[in-house]
């Protein structure tokens, strides 16, 4: 396969693998194979499909393609499924923008339903572009059988394991300061800011304040407030300023009262200083606050401990009614408060800080937001203010504390301030309602499970990074004010407050009062165009003889006979004549029954199909779940359908109670009505159509089913997404009030960490799939999943299975641009990755990737000229010494002969020993996730294969070195199989193996003997001796080719006679001798004489001939015939060893006069010496 290439072209090698795969079913036989193996489970964080995939994503699912290739090789069952995070305020801000909308309130003017029906059209907008990416990298996953956390079984099972958590009492609602995204309006995780690095260095004005103390209060021994007593407070957030119901200072902290006899407004290097006279209160420590710009402060100073403040009131900065309380406006003690900057003494606003809520709570101050949903102030807000942005607050709090000369000082101030992941609008705190999982409560059994149960890559994040952010970890807020999410079952009631956890469907359904109506569906009788095969559609055509056949009249009559004793009490029938016959003989059984006719009955509108054979329209779809999304023109699709028979359906159940109900339709229709009642999913319902053979219902056929009442859309799937799910109300059982559900959604992290079971529809079904894949093998995602995914898998998985959910993490960096800033498509920083993948391949990116830095959690500048380099010196090397394998074992039968039992020459027995050395090195760092030293080992061998075994055997070319290049490069392709899947497959098959590569078994470990080990240290040796000698030649100016007397080795202790050949091979000379005289460890004797100038003349010609072959791109059998122009001192040379020339060269004869019939020619220097050579074919 590929023999023919010469030029190797990625592109071109990789379509035809990729064909060749795809021909072969290569990765299903790779299932089947190994399908009764112990299984090795991975899992596989699933992406959002709402942007195309970037460098980090093919770093992700590089390591996750090498990882599970290997284990498959060492004969593993590695199941690998793609899944999609499907909900989310990714998707949300996308519709928003599509829609042209922008907040809640016009969600949910334009409604709900119609919002999210947009978001699950969009989610996977970017899947086809995923799916050729994925493809291309040669990542083995099964992609089109993909979960989606959107997907009604995985929400289910989100369900259930909510309802697991919240029965053993770890659920609770709170109110908790959080991040809140005034865009989104919605609290935003913690771990989801740090993750993706959401916080930005921002230059703001931050304000000393002044808090006038009310006059003739006590503080300390000797002095009492008057009305110009000030106590100082710093901020970076001014516009929390008017939210002020406390300052805190520490009990410990010394602080002092400074007299200031001056005013003064001045200009400082940063900002402003505004001094009145007056006295200032701070913390001693930070007094350079005041005196940085110069010391004003003239007058008096008394110094008092922060327990002398505790208590004393001052005067609010802002008029605002709902914060007035008896606690309010005094100074409180608190642990939070130091004097590493400010004044030592911190402004609390009670809604507005995790610390400052702490405090609110426990000295009982009035919590009162001034700020609604979308970050403006609200009513209870200071006049000035109401209706502005929160950030535009600033400059106007600013300008009003200046006027009444409440501001003492302004500075700009560098920090770095959180932003939204997802839109990057700057968030605030905020104590809003949310409900928590209480992880403080099982957070010595994360430490324990991480200590005993999990291996790290790289090892220091297990006790280091991970362990301190679950030390640090706060209660986990799962609760989201959105709406494309998976709706938090909790029902509430709204009489006595009773709340209620929902696990499942089938648990909601038991909840709601069943359908009293019985249903009966009938499928007509055999008609005429049954039997001609004719698609009838939705427009009857009378030349489609649509009339009953006999057969299909006594089918009905049979079954009237059948159902004759049933009450019926109506009939609903298609109105077309095959349906009408057929209702008519039921009719005349069952008497009493009302019938009617309904369009909405009818057969499937199939377009232009209609009056065709039904194999043309069956041919129009590649599968029977196709139809239920792909419309054929002019017609409708299975969900169109199912649509049309749900509404159907629901007015006759809402317009009857306790009724029996026939219903006589087309084998379509009936299919997607019993769908919509019983509640399958589309998967499942041709899953159920499958089961039954050809048709879902002969014709004939009858079927007795019940109307689910559970939540749908308005197409009759089961939906538990809002608004739906929030029209669900049942009776509370503790008064008999009405229970409704809450309006959060969770977040979207809480589907996530329940992809270990949700994504087997665990605990419904799979349960003995999922006791054999839990807990994983193998994780690897980018470092800040250890504060997120890896974090919240963590959790669910130790309150449900009382269990770590993995074994070994790998944790990657982050890949940055070249000069190591973020990459940004507006920077343009970074080269396209299909531009970088077709021209330098996949296996050189991959191997790239898994040798760098960013696989030990470091960060790597991505570099097109490292991964050049990476390309040229492994794939392009050992493509090329598959190229010479390939170009001269043809002339020697080395197959027959490799059987010989001649002593083996030593660099064969030594490639050998190496090549055990890579399998053992490169399997003993795949077992430990070590891709990196993995792949520096196999590019060492692949160093040595070429540079040193390949150079070094030249002219050798003999059945026992092809014998042992062939299995060096066999078992090569087999070990670099998980990195370079596309290399690896051309060299196995050109090798002339069958199969695939990804389906043989990895190379057999073998124990090197103690000669091999030692073989491989002299080697290591002699080529150490090589080195310093060509750098010596180096530093001379003494070509290689030329040769020279001695080399004197000061210490060498192989007596192995064929290495000393190697080395006097290597370094070209005549003799080596042994010589611990000298000093350094080699010497050279640099004595050219005649004879040996001329020989290396001689060789520089040789070498010019075969460079002029080479361009030629003759191929090693090809014979020539040589002519030469040449000085007549090299002449002479030539002609002496003309027998030794033709043979090296190939040449047949050597002509010596220039000449015009050549097919290459080359003019040239050789030295001082002017040559022409030129080459031909003989005829």
């Amino acid at each position: 396969m590929l023999r023919k290439i010469k030029d190797f072209s990625p592109p071109e090698i990789e379509e035809k693998i990729l064909k060749f795969w795809d021909e072969n079913r290569v990765f299903e036989k790779s299932l089947e194979k190994t399908k009764k193996g112990k299984p090795f489970t991975f899992y596989d964080g699933p992406p959002f499909a709402t942007g195309l995939p970037h460098y980090g994503h093919i770093l992700a699912s590089t390591i996750k393609d090498v990882i599970p290739r290997y284990q498959t090789m060492r004969g593993r069952f590695v199941r690998r499924r793609w899944g999609w995070d499907c909900h989310g305020l990714p998707i949300e801000e996308i519709v928003e923008r599509y829609l042209g909308i922008s907040g809640k309130k016009e969600i949910e003017r334009i409604g709900i339903g119609k919002f999210n029906a947009t978001c699950r059209s969009k989610v996977l907008g970017f899947a086809d572009e995923w799916g050729k990416m994925v493809r291309r990298i040669a990542r083995w996953v099964e992609f089109d059988n993909s979960y989606k956390t959107m997907d009604k079984d995985y929400m289910e099972s989100v369900w259930w394991a909510f309802k697991q958590i919240y029965d053993k009492e770890l659920v609770y609602e709170g109110r908790k300061v959080l991040m809140y995204c005034p865009r989104c309006e919605t609290p935003v995780s913690n771990f989801e800011v740090a993750m993706d690095n959401s916080y930005k260095d921002v230059t703001e004005e931050a304000v000393t304040v002044k808090f006038k103390f009310k006059k003739g209060q006590k503080i300390g021994k000797d002095f009492v407030a008057d009305d110009r007593t000030y106590i100082l407070a710093w901020t970076t957030t001014p516009w929390t300023l008017p939210g002020n119901v406390a300052l805190a200072v520490g009990k410990d902290i010394s602080y002092g009262i400074y007299e200031n006899k001056i005013n003064l407004d001045r200009g400082i290097s940063r900002g402003e200083l505004h001094l009145q006279e007056g006295y200032y209160i701070l913390a001693n420590d930070l007094l350079n606050v005041i005196t940085e710009e110069g010391n004003y402060l003239t007058g008096k100073n008394w110094s008092v401990s922060g327990r002398d403040l505790v208590g004393l009131e001052y005067e609010p900065l802002f008029e605002v009614k709902p914060l007035k309380h008896k606690n309010s406006y005094k100074v409180y003690p608190a642990e939070f408060v130091t004097t590493t900057e400010g004044t030592g003494v911190v402004h609390t606003a009670v809604v507005y800080g995790e610390e400052d809520y702490e405090l609110g709570i426990r000295e009982n101050l009035p919590v009162v937001p001034l700020l609604n949903e979308k970050g403006n102030f609200n009513e209870e807000g200071p006049g000035f203010l109401r209706g502005k942005y929160f950030k535009d607050a600033d400059s106007l709090v600013i300008k009003d504390l200046e006027k009444r000369s409440l501001l003492f000082k302004k500075e700009k101030h560098a920090h770095s301030y959180p932003h939204c992941w997802r839109c990057e609008n700057p968030l605030f705190y905020n104590a809003i309602p949310a409900w928590f999982i209480n992880v403080q409560k099982i957070k010595n059994k994360l430490v324990r499970s991480n200590i005993k149960g999990i291996n790290w890559f790289p090892e220091h994040l297990k006790r280091g990074r991970y362990e301190k952010s679950v030390l640090a970890a706060p209660d986990w807020n799962i609760s989201r004010n959105r709406y494309w999410g998976n709706p938090i079952p909790i029902w509430q009631c709204g009489g006595c407050g009773k709340t209620e956890a929902i696990g499942g469907i089938g648990e909601l359904e038991k909840r709601l009062p069943k359908s009293t109506n019985r249903y009966i569906l009938v499928r007509h009788g055999q008609a005429l165009s049954n039997l001609t095969h004719k698609v009838t559609g939705w427009a009857e055509d009378k030349k489609n003889n649509a009339h009953l056949t006999l057969f299909g009249r006594i089918q009905i009559e049979k079954l009237a006979k059948k159902l004759g004793k049933t009450k019926v009490d109506y009939i609903y029938s298609s109105d077309v004549t095959r349906t009408k016959e057929t209702e008519k003989i039921l009719a005349d059984v069952f008497k009493d029954e009302k019938v009617y006719f309904d369009k909405r009955l009818r057969e499937i509108n199939t377009g232009v199909f209609g009056g065709r054979h039904d194999s043309e329209y069956h041919a129009y779809y590649s599968s029977d779940l196709e139809k239920f999304t792909k419309r054929p023109p002019e017609g409708e699709s299975l969900t169109d359908l199912r649509k049309r028979l749900f509404e159907f359906v629901s007015e006759i159940e809402e317009k009857h109670d306790n009724k029996t109900i026939v219903i006589v339709s087309h084998e379509y229709p009936l299919w997607v009505l019993e769908q919509a009642m019983l509640g399958w999913s589309d998967e499942e319902a041709v899953g159920e159509k499958h089961a039954r053979g050809k048709d879902f219902l002969d014709t004939g056929e009858a079927e007795e089913i019940s109307f689910r009442k559970v939540p749908r859309d308005e197409t009759g799937l089961v939906d538990l997404h809002r608004p739906h799910i929030d029209k669900v109300v049942f009776a509370c059982s503790k008064c008999g009030g009405k229970m409704e559900r809450i309006k959060e959604i969770f977040d979207s992290w809480v589907e996530t960490a329940s992809m270990p079971f949700a994504e087997f529809h665990y605990p419904f079904e799979n349960k003995e799939t999922f006791k054999k894949r839990f807990p994983a093998q193998f994780v690897a995602e980018y470092i800040p999943q250890t504060r997120a995914w890896f974090y919240v898998m963590h959790v669910v998985s130790s309150i449900l299975f009382n269990r770590a959910p993995f074994e070994n993490v790998v944790t990657t960096g982050t890949i940055l641009a070249e000069d190591g800033s973020k990459m940004s498509k507006s920077k343009n920083n970074f080269p396209d990755p299909w531009e970088v993948i077709n021209k330098y391949g996949v296996d050189a990116l991959r191997f790239y990737l898994m040798n760098s830095a960013v696989m030990q959690a470091g960060d790597l500048n991505f570099s097109a000229r490292d991964l050049e380099k990476m390309y040229r010196k492994n794939v392009l090397i050992l493509w090329n010494v598959y190229r010479y394998f390939d170009t001269y074992s043809h002339a020697v039968d080395w197959r027959k002969s490799a059987k010989s039992k001649a002593k083996m020459p030593v660099l064969d027995v030594w490639i050998r020993a190496r090549t055990k050395e890579l399998i053992n090195s490169v399997t003993e760092r795949l077992d430990d996730y070590d891709t990196v030293w993995a792949t520096r080992a196999i590019e060492e061998y692949i160093n040595d294969l070429s540079t040193w075994y390949v150079r070094r055997s030249r002219g050798r070319e003999d059945s026992s070195f092809f014998t042992t290049l062939h299995d060096s490069l066999l078992k090569t392709s087999k070990v670099i199989a998980p990195f370079m899947p596309y290399l690896a497959e051309v060299l196995y098959l050109n090798m002339g193996e069958a199969g695939s590569v990804h389906l043989a078994c990895w190379p057999k470990l073998e124990k090197l003997t103690n000669e091999e080990k030692s073989l491989i240290r002299e080697m290591n040796d002699l080529r150490h001796l090589a080195s310093l000698a060509l750098a010596k030649r180096a530093e001379l100016g003494i070509k290689v080719r030329q040769p020279l007397r001695e080399l004197r080795v000061k210490n060498y202790k192989s007596k192995n006679k064929e290495l000393l050949a190697t080395l006097k091979e290597e370094v070209n000379v005549k003799e080596i001798r042994i010589d611990k005289g000298i000093e350094e460890e080699v010497r050279l004797d640099t004595e050219i004489t005649h004879e040996l100038r001329e020989e290396g003349w001689l060789r520089e010609f040789k070498r010019l001939v075969q460079g002029l072959r080479k361009d030629a791109r003759l191929e090693p059998k090809d014979i020539i015939v040589l002519t030469v122009e040449l000085p007549q001192e090299l002449l002479y040379i030539v002609q002496k060893s003309e027998k030794s020339v033709k043979e090296d060269v190939g040449a047949e004869s050597i002509e010596y006069r220039r000449s015009d019939k050549f097919e290459a020619e080359l003019e040239t220097k050789l030295g001082e010496w002017p040559v022409w050579i030129a080459l031909r074919k003989p005829r």
